[in-house]
């Protein structure tokens, strides 16, 4: 193989490997935060939430388009309530914090956005990250 080419596949092999690196990040953070929304929950009493992969993927969908639009955003949320085959789901959307912990703890101190992670109708979540963008979609029956 002449050396041109063996710059070509390490550069492609280097280019895998970052992305896996990204997607293996936004998996832990997304688990990450999934754990503190359940711990929190527990603290008050109510049940944990399901990770559900179908709701993630639904976050994960609108956390790219904000990404691509450059703004945090509520838009087609209808949309992903009827998606996701339940009968109400809520919705937390976040920007650009740095941990996990960061950005739940955010999240605690907006009375919506707390709300929304105490609901008791809900049971199911999914959490999607795209970027600096996360979404939170929690549903119920």
């Amino acid at each position: 193989m002449q050396a041109g080419a063996v710059r070509r596949v390490a550069a492609v092999a280097i280019g895998a490997m970052a992305i896996s690196a990204a997607a293996a990040n936004e998996v832990d953070y997304s688990q990450r935060l999934a754990a503190l929304v359940n711990d929190y929950r527990a603290s008050r009493a109510l049940p944990a939430l399901a990770v559900d992969q179908a709701i993630a993927g639904l976050a994960r969908e609108h956390s790219a388009a904000m990404a691509k639009a450059g703004q945090l955003n509520h838009d087609d949320f209808p949309s992903r309530v009827r998606r996701s085959g339940l009968a109400i789901c809520v919705e937390n959307v976040g920007w650009n914090y740095k941990s996990p912990k960061d950005q739940f703890d955010a999240w605690r101190a907006s009375r919506g956005h707390d709300q929304n992670m105490l609901d008791k109708r809900v049971v199911r979540m999914g959490i999607g990250t795209a970027a600096n963008y996360v979404t939170m979609i929690a549903c119920g029956k």
